[in-house]
Formats: structure tokens, C-alpha cells, sequence
């Protein structure tokens, strides 16, 4: 992680903030997932109520970050890493509404920040899920919202090969740390660089996913047809168990 911080801001600099210069003369997968406009695609249909704070957690170089600070009236940074906070701190060093903070969610100086109106985990949950999300509740204001995302461990596309996130979940898994209220959609291909979002209420059907997008982490040699097989999950009715990530939506006192 050092290592790739360290890459990261030196590219910053040397591009002078040009991300999109960066990302077309420097072939690196973890430049793209760190870095791309894409990755914003996760949360931008949503609609935040401009006047409120957020909390995420996770700094992850930044990537939602920037669409946080102009959303929002005020973002705070929680991450336990200081090369990754120093990342997220360079690229969106222009956003004065941005307080970056070292540490976990028992930091006593972030508590005095809150209550907090959203609580975001943009992928950055980890194998203490159920503690994090619990706490992440604690901190939330009345009506307040929680948001993850998550690899999930049964995705399609680890099936063809691609590898897991360091901490994976299952979605009832995922839904039952979150609370049963919790509203769950499937960003597609996958959380990191989707192109599409689908919902509960919205799932694709056999023939929408046939020309699917490939995800830039599928091996050179795939283990499975994925068109062919989503065509079969779809008729199946089986896309939310296999859907390669989760995006979970909680309301405090209520759904989302």
C-alpha cells in the first residue's frame, strides 16, 4: 500500500492533477480502480441532501471522495493508513469542505464530529464487519444513512477466475450485519468501475447481460462463457446470489 501511495502521488504531481492523461499513459490496474471517473458511478445517482455531512470510511485514494466534497456540505476522511489518506489529501487538495482523519471509528477525536446524516464504506469493510457496522450505526443521526459496498465471495466472475477483494461477503450475510431493512443493489460489472446499477425492484433478465462489459480483473483465459452464463443465472432467477458486488443502503429509523 505504501508503495502504490507513494507511485500514486508522484503521478499526481508529475500529471499535474490530469487523471485522465494519467490513466491513458499509464497502464496500471490499480491506477484505474484508484484513480478512474468511473468509480464515482457507484453513488452519483444519489441523491444527498446538500446540506448534510458524510463519513467515509475508508479513504481508498480518493475515488468517491471528490463527488462526496460536491455533494455534500462536509466530508470526513476516516482511514487507518496514512499513505492512502495522503493520496485522497493530494488529489482533492482544491476541496475545502474535506477533513482527513487517521485512525478507526473508535477515533475520539471524529466522534466529537458527529452525529453524521451518511456513513459511507465504499468497499473498505473488512473482517470486522459486524463491529464496524455497528458502530457506524451509533455515530449516525436520527434518519441518518449507512452505506456499503462489498465484493461478494459467490460473484460470477470469481467463478471465471478473477480474484476475491481481501475481505469478501455474501449478501444475506452482508444484509443481516446491516439490518433487515436494508435495500440492496447490484452495481454491474462489479462496485469498483461500474457501468450500471440494478435494485431489487430492477434485475436484469436473460439476453440483458448476454454482450456483458468485462471487468478489467478477469483473468487472460476466462473458466466460464460469462454471457452464456448470466443468460442462464437470469432465467433463474439467481443474478442477486451471483452478481460479482453489493451495494447496501440502511436508514436509521426507517428504509432508505
Amino acid at each position: 500500500m505504501e508503495n502504490r501511495a507513494k507511485e500514486l502521488i508522484k503521478l499526481l504531481e508529475q500529471y499535474e492533477g490530469n487523471i485522465e492523461k494519467l490513466l491513458s499513459e499509464e497502464k496500471n490496474l490499480e491506477y484505474l480502480y484508484a484513480l478512474s471517473k468511473a468509480r464515482e458511478n457507484l453513488l452519483e445517482w444519489y441523491s444527498f441532501d446538500k446540506e448534510k455531512n458524510l463519513l467515509q470510511v475508508g479513504s481508498d485514494c480518493g475515488a468517491l471522495t471528490g463527488l462526496f466534497a460536491r455533494r455534500l456540505a462536509k466530508v470526513y476522511v476516516l482511514d487507518r493508513d496514512e499513505n492512502d489518506l495522503a493520496v485522497n489529501e493530494k488529489r482533492w487538495s482544491g476541496q475545502g469542505n474535506i477533513s482527513y482523519y487517521l485512525g478507526d471509528l473508535e477515533n475520539s477525536a471524529l466522534e466529537k464530529e458527529g452525529p453524521f446524516h451518511y456513513i459511507v464504506f465504499p468497499g473498505t469493510l473488512t473482517d470486522k464487519a459486524s463491529r464496524e457496522l455497528e458502530t457506524a450505526k451509533s455515530l449516525l443521526a436520527p434518519g441518518g444513512v449507512l452505506m456499503a459496498a462489498a465484493d461478494n465471495p459467490s460473484g460470477l466472475k470469481h467463478w471465471a477466475g478473477a480474484p476475491r477483494d481481501q475481505f469478501s461477503i455474501g449478501r444475506k450475510r452482508l444484509k443481516k450485519l446491516m439490518g433487515p431493512e436494508a435495500v440492496c443493489y447490484y452495481p454491474f460489472p462489479d462496485y469498483k468501475l461500474p457501468v450500471e446499477i440494478y435494485s431489487e425492484n430492477y434485475l436484469p433478465e436473460k439476453g440483458d447481460l448476454s454482450g456483458t462489459v468485462i471487468s478489467y480483473d478477469y483473468p487472460e483465459f476466462l473458466k466460464a462463457d460469462i454471457g452464456a452464463s448470466y443468460d442462464m443465472i437470469c432465467e433463474e432467477g439467481q443474478f442477486e446470489e451471483f452478481a460479482n458486488s453489493f451495494l447496501m443502503i440502511w436508514r436509521k429509523n426507517g428504509t432508505d
